[in-house]
C-alpha cells in the first residue's frame, strides 16, 4: 500500500483516479483499500503533540531531537522515515490490521495501544512507517478524499459516478465495494433505526441560487433525524447518537402522525411560553439537562419538519425535493415555506422579523444529497461572517474567571491541519466556560507559558464584523464573539481556509 500511495502522491486528481482504480485490482482486501484512502476510519485520539512524544519515546530520542526532524520537513511521517532506517522489505501485515491500529484509542501513552502502534512501527519499513503516521494523524497530504476513492470506485467497477454517489448515500464506500465484488447492487432503501447523514447546505452568492427553487425559513435550532415506525419514534442529532430521552414532547407529537413509518429531516429549536423564537442558547439546558422533566418544563421546543427520507415503504432520497414535499404535505409542523410567486427577499425579511436565522434557498429538481454540502441547498442569512471553527488552544483568564478557560485560539480546516484565525473571548457565559475547560482539559496536548494547546475536538459557532489580513498575511476575525459550542457538529465539517480567503 505505500508503494501505491508514493505513486499517487503529487500527482493530478485524474491520475489519482486512474492509479487507485487500476491498484484495486492488486488487493484482495479492496474494502480496508477504501477505507483507508477515504479517511472513513474511527476517531483515535491522537494529535501532533502527543504523536512527537509517542515518537520519542519509540526511538528512545529527546523531544528536542523529534521536534527538530519535523521542522526540517514539516511533517511528522518524514521526519520517523529520516529518523531512523528500517528493514525495507514490506511488513506482511493485512490491511485490516493496519486498519485497526488506525482506530485504536490512543489516549494516553500507558495504554496498550502505544505497545501496540509501537510493535507495528518497529516491522515496518521507512516508507510504510511515513504513510502509517500520517494516516494515524489523519493527514495524509496527497489530496486523496472520499471523492477521489469514489470516482476511482466507479472507474474500476464500470459503473456510472451518478450510480456510485447514490450508493454512498445509503453505504459508506467501503460497504459499496463489498457489494461490487459481489456482483450486487447495493441496498438503496432505508429501514427504521439506520441513520443517514444530513444533506447540509452551503452560503452561495444569488447569482448562482437554483431557478426552480423551494425557499424555507432557516431556524436557529439543532438539526434532528426522526424515525418513526408505529409508536417507535427514534431522535438521532446531527452526529448520529440517539437522543431520543430529550424530547419526549417532541416523540408524543410524532406518534400522533397518521404515517406508520417515515424518517423525517428537520429542526428542534427553543421558543417562549407564546410560541416566539428564542436565542439558541437555551437549547443547552435542554440537550445537557440530568433531569428531563426539569429541562421539558424550563425550556419549550418547537419541530419542524423539512424534508423526508422515508414515507411508508417508499425511500424518497432519490426523489427531487418537490417530489418529497408532495410526500408529507399532510404532516403539520412543517417548516415555514414561500407560497409559489412570491418575492424571496420580501420572505427573507419576513423571516428576520419574525425572528429566525434567515432562509435557505433549496433547488427544487435536486435529490437528498446524504453527507454532502450541496450547492443546491444555499443559505442566506444578514451580512455578517458566520464560522464553525475547532479550539486550538486556550489561556486561563483574571480574576473570578482565574479558574477557567476564557480566551480561546480558533481555526479552519487547511492543507495542512489547521490554520488559526485568531482569538474569540466573548459570547461565553460563565456555566459555558466551565463546561468548556472541563471538556478541553481532556485534550490537552501541550502546556506552554501559559497557554494550553488541544487536540481539534471542540467546535464553535463563531460570527464576526469582518475577516482581517496582517501584513504576513495572516488571517483574523474583527470583534468575533461566541454563537454557540457545536457538539452536534464535526471537527470535518467546519469550514476551511479557502472559505476564509474567499470571504475575506
Amino acid at each position: 500500500m505505500s508503494r501505491l500511495l508514493e505513486a499517487t502522491d503529487l500527482k493530478q486528481p485524474t491520475q489519482q483516479v486512474k492509479l487507485i482504480s487500476t491498484a484495486l485490482g492488486n488487493f484482495e482486501d479492496k474494502e480496508s483499500l477504501v477505507k483507508i484512502l477515504s479517511l472513513d476510519l474511527e476517531s483515535n485520539n491522537i494529535g501532533l503533540a502527543k504523536a512527537k512524544k509517542w515518537m520519542a519515546k519509540m526511538f528512545e530520542v529527546f523531544d528536542d531531537e523529534i521536534e527538530e526532524y519535523y521542522s526540517a520537513h514539516n511533517d511528522l511521517g518524514d521526519a520517523v522515515y529520516y529518523l531512523q532506517s528500517s528493514k525495507e522489505t514490506t511488513t506482511h501485515s493485512s490491511l485490516k490490521n493496519i486498519v485497526r491500529l488506525l482506530e485504536l484509542d490512543c489516549a494516553s501513552i500507558s495504554s496498550t495501544s502505544y505497545e501496540l502502534v509501537k510493535d507495528a512501527i518497529f516491522e515496518m519499513s521507512s516508507l510504510e512507517r511515513r504513510w502509517f503516521i500520517r494516516y494515524w494523524l489523519r493527514v495524509p497530504r496527497n489530496g486523496i478524499n472520499s471523492g477521489i476513492c469514489e470516482k476511482a470506485v466507479a472507474k474500476h467497477y464500470n459503473k456510472k459516478l451518478t450510480d456510485t454517489k447514490k450508493h454512498c448515500n445509503f453505504n459508506s464506500l467501503s460497504n459499496v465495494v463489498s457489494y461490487y465484488e459481489m456482483g450486487n447492487e447495493p441496498p438503496m432503501n432505508l429501514v427504521h433505526g439506520k441513520f443517514i447523514s444530513p444533506m447540509l447546505a452551503k452560503e452561495i452568492p444569488m447569482a448562482k441560487w437554483p431557478k426552480d427553487k423551494i425557499v424555507d425559513y432557516k431556524y436557529d435550532g439543532n438539526r434532528y433525524q426522526i424515525h418513526k415506525k408505529g409508536n417507535s419514534v427514534i431522535i438521532f442529532n446531527r452526529k448520529g447518537s440517539v437522543v431520543t430521552n430529550q424530547f419526549p414532547d417532541v416523540v408524543e407529537i410524532l406518534q400522533g402522525y397518521a404515517v406508520e413509518e417515515a424518517i423525517f429531516d428537520g429542526e428542534i429549536y427553543p421558543v417562549d411560553s407564546h410560541g416566539y423564537p428564542l436565542e439558541h442558547k437555551h437549547m443547552a439546558t435542554r440537550v445537557h439537562s440530568k433531569n428531563t422533566q426539569e429541562a421539558v418544563s424550563k425550556v419549550l421546543v418547537k419541530w419542524v419538519i423539512f424534508d423526508c427520507l422515508k414515507w411508508g415503504n417508499e425511500t424518497t432520497m432519490n426523489l427531487s425535493y418537490r417530489e418529497r414535499l408532495e410526500r408529507f404535505s399532510s404532516v403539520p409542523n412543517q417548516a415555514h415555506r414561500m407560497t409559489e410567486g412570491e418575492d424571496v427577499l420580501a420572505f427573507y425579511n419576513n423571516a428576520i422579523n419574525d425572528g429566525f436565522e434567515g432562509i435557505i434557498v433549496k433547488d427544487a429538481s435536486l435529490p437528498y444529497e446524504a453527507g454532502k454540502r450541496s450547492q443546491g441547498w444555499a443559505k442566506y442569512k444578514p451580512p455578517r461572517i458566520e464560522l464553525d471553527v475547532v479550539i486550538l488552544s486556550a489561556e486561563y483568564g483574571e480574576g473570578k474567571k482565574s479558574n477557567v478557560f476564557s480566551t480561546f485560539e480558533v481555526g479552519v480546516k487547511s492543507l495542512t491541519g489547521f490554520t488559526s484565525i485568531g482569538k474569540v473571548g466573548t459570547g461565553f457565559s460563565d456555566q459555558q466556560l466551565v463546561t468548556l475547560t472541563n471538556q478541553l482539559k481532556r485534550n490537552v496536548e501541550s502546556f506552554n507559558n501559559g497557554k494550553f494547546t488541544f487536540l481539534p475536538r471542540i467546535v464553535l459557532q463563531v460570527k464576526a464584523d469582518l475577516i482581517s489580513t496582517d501584513a504576513n498575511g495572516n488571517y483574523g476575525l474583527r470583534f468575533p464573539r461566541m454563537e454557540r459550542i457545536r457538539d452536534d457538529k464535526y471537527v470535518a465539517d467546519i469550514n476551511t481556509l479557502e472559505d476564509i480567503e474567499r470571504m475575506a
